[in-house]
């Protein structure tokens, strides 16, 4: 009940929505005016979040333990769990990568002028990509796909997933386990919470001093700047914040899962699959939410946003505007039209009175 729930009920609206809103966060965060470091992160997590709700819908009705579905079916699947880890885990640390940015950049000012730059941003974040494959490239040789001859009223195949050899070395389950629990668990979650709370720090005095300058006569275009970038810090924050809580639960029930497997321990395995399809429903839901984040704290995005996606307004507008003018055009020049032909009535009807006093004058001179 509970997978049938998370993985087809609420899974597909998450998904659906969470890819429609990575799709506008990567709009755009691509636009000229949205040009900068930052944002280069967060366009490629925008991407990296996409891809990883896709695999991740699609392992929610494809896997091993369904026998009627497509034969190409069972060799997608163990190809979509580790692409789909793939791309979790490079969202873990490009999380971590434009944290320590902004951490340099709001508490090393002037090294974050050398360091926080567009190019050394996609540097990192292809970087991180690579490292983020390498750790993760040996979940290809885990599973393989082994055909059974079942034999009964008809002879027919059957598929089935099945561990690899190499895959079911101990050395491979407890070292390479133990090292991607540390790598991409551990070692994020500590950084985060680490430099997450100097950033809280950081924001929480800059806006003590801000509220001191805002008493004094020290305002200007500094001060604009420094909050649209208390702004920007505040939104970064928010988005770590919502990351660790729906991260953490993860991690525990890897550690746990480790923990009953090193001491041989009994556990139901129910419960651990329901903790499994909740923890999986909640990385979904930190998939999908930075849109409404950006939204709510970035004025800047929220314009970017509206310039981009309401042009037909605007074209709407403009056209009504035009309308507007072009009939008080119209009706200016039917004026004018109306007193010119009022003088030229006028100015003909003066002339032919002239003319008829001259006439009479010729008259009245040839009569004496």
């Amino acid at each position: 009940m509970t997978r049938f729930i998370a993985q087809h009920i609420l899974a597909p609206i998450l998904v659906t929505c969470g890819v429609l809103g990575n799709i506008f966060n990567i709009v755009v965060l691509r636009s000229p005016k949205m040009k900068s470091s930052t944002n280069v992160y967060l366009m490629a997590l925008a991407i990296c979040d996409s891809m990883y709700l896709i695999f991740m819908f699609l392992l929610s009705f494809f896997n091993c333990e369904n026998k009627n579905q497509f034969t190409f079916v069972f060799y997608i699947v163990p190809f979509g769990r580790v692409f789909s880890d793939l791309f979790g885990n490079t969202a873990v640390w490009l999380t971590v990568a434009f944290t320590l940015e902004r951490y340099i950049g709001v508490c090393h000012p002037m090294k974050g002028k050398a360091w926080c730059t567009i190019g050394k941003a996609k540097l990192a974040v292809i970087s991180v990509f690579i490292i983020s494959l390498i750790n993760t490239f040996p979940e290809f040789f885990e599973l393989e796909i082994v055909e059974f001859i079942h034999i009964g009223k008809e002879k027919s195949t059957i598929l089935k997933c099945q561990t690899t050899r190499f895959g079911s070395t101990s050395s491979y389950q407890i070292g390479y386990f133990w090292w991607y629990v540390a790598f991409f668990n551990f070692f994020p979650l500590v950084l985060l919470a680490v430099f997450n709370s100097i950033l809280i720090w950081s924001v929480w005095k800059a806006n003590k001093t801000r509220r001191t300058l805002s008493n004094s006569t020290v305002i200007g275009e500094t001060t604009r700047q420094a909050t649209e970038q208390q702004k920007v810090t505040t939104m970064l924050i928010s988005v770590v914040i919502i990351f660790l809580l729906c991260q953490l639960p993860w991690a525990i029930l890897l550690l746990y899962k480790a923990y009953i497997s090193a001491n041989d321990i009994n556990s139901h395995g129910d419960s651990l699959r329901i903790a499994g399809n909740v923890c999986n429903l909640l990385v979904e839901f930190n998939s999908s939410v930075n849109f409404l984040l950006y939204s709510y704290f970035s004025s800047r995005f929220r314009r970017t946003f509206k310039r981009i996606f309401c042009k037909w307004k605007r074209e709407r507008d403009r056209r009504r505007s035009l309308s507007s003018s072009s009939d008080t055009f119209r009706k200016s020049s039917s004026s004018k039209e109306s007193t010119t032909a009022t003088s030229v009535s006028s100015y003909r009807s003066k002339r032919g009175m002239v003319s008829d006093l001259s006439a009479r004058g010729n008259l009245i001179c040839q009569k004496l």
